[in-house]
C-alpha cells in the first residue's frame, strides 16, 4: 500500500480537487485506489455528490450513498465550520483517538494507493486539544501540500513547509492547485516558491488532469 496524507495551507485551495484528481489517474493507470475523509463539515446530506467525501468516492469509481460516506468519513458536520467548533456545535464528542484509530484500521491491508484527506489547513484545529498537524505525525504518512496562487500565499506555503519539517514529516509533493478557470498564475507562483524551497513543485492548472502528479509519487509502478 502506498499511502499520502492530503493537506493544504489554508481552506479552499484544492484539496479535494487535487485527491480526486489523483485517484482517478491511479485508477486509470490500472492501481487499487481508497480514500479516507476523518472528518467533513460544510456538508448537506440531500447533496451528497457535491461533498468532499461524495467527490472522493466518485473518484474511487464507487456510487455515493450515505453508507459509502460513512464508511470513508468518521463524523459529517453541516455547520461549514472547523471541525472542532461544528463537533461542539452539534454535541458530538471529540475524541482524537476515536479519530485516529478510524483512520488506522481503514489503513490496515490497504493495497494500491490510499489517500487520507484532512480538513482545512496544516495547522487548523480538529479538536479542542489536537491540529490537523497531530493526526499527520502520528500517522506519519508522506504529506501532500496543495496550495494555490493567491496573494499571501508564498509566506503561508512555506510556512506550512516549516511546521510539517519541524514535526519530521516528509514532503512527498508541494502541488499547485488552480481549480478555478479564474485562478493565478501557476508556473509563475512554482517560479517564485522555488526560490524559496528545495520541496518538489508540481502544478495543476484548471480543467488538467493529475496523471502527471499520479505517477511521479508512484514510480515505477
Amino acid at each position: 500500500m502506498r499511502g499520502y496524507f492530503v493537506t493544504a495551507t489554508g481552506t479552499d485551495i484544492g484539496k479535494t480537487y487535487v485527491s480526486a484528481g489523483l485517484l482517478s489517474a491511479w485508477r486509470a493507470q490500472g492501481h487499487a485506489v481508497a480514500a479516507t475523509k476523518p472528518v467533513m463539515s460544510g456538508f448537506a446530506e440531500d447533496a451528497l455528490e457535491q461533498s468532499d467525501a461524495g467527490r472522493l468516492l466518485a473518484a474511487m469509481g464507487r456510487a455515493v450513498t450515505p453508507d459509502a460516506v460513512s464508511e470513508i468519513c468518521l463524523h459529517r458536520l453541516a455547520p461549514p465550520l472547523a471541525p472542532n467548533v461544528a463537533m461542539r456545535q452539534a454535541g458530538v464528542a471529540q475524541d482524537y483517538g476515536a479519530i485516529r484509530q478510524f483512520v488506522e484500521r481503514r489503513l490496515e491491508g490497504a493495497a494500491g494507493c490510499h489517500l487520507v484527506e484532512g480538513a482545512g489547513g496544516v495547522m487548523s484545529p480538529l479538536t479542542d486539544d489536537r491540529l490537523q498537524i497531530d493526526l499527520m505525525a502520528d500517522l506519519d504518512l508522506p504529506v501532500i501540500l496543495v496550495t494555490a496562487p493567491y496573494l499571501g500565499s508564498i509566506s503561508h506555503t512555506l510556512s506550512a513547509l516549516y511546521a510539517l519539517g519541524a514535526r519530521g514529516l516528509t514532503v512527498a509533493a508541494v502541488v499547485i492547485s488552480q481549480p478555478s478557470v479564474s485562478g493565478g498564475d501557476v508556473a509563475a507562483f512554482a517560479g517564485e516558491l522555488e526560490r524559496f524551497t528545495q520541496a518538489p513543485l508540481f502544478g495543476i492548472k484548471y480543467g488538467e488532469d493529475a496523471a502527471g502528479l499520479a505517477r511521479a509519487l508512484l514510480p515505477g509502478a
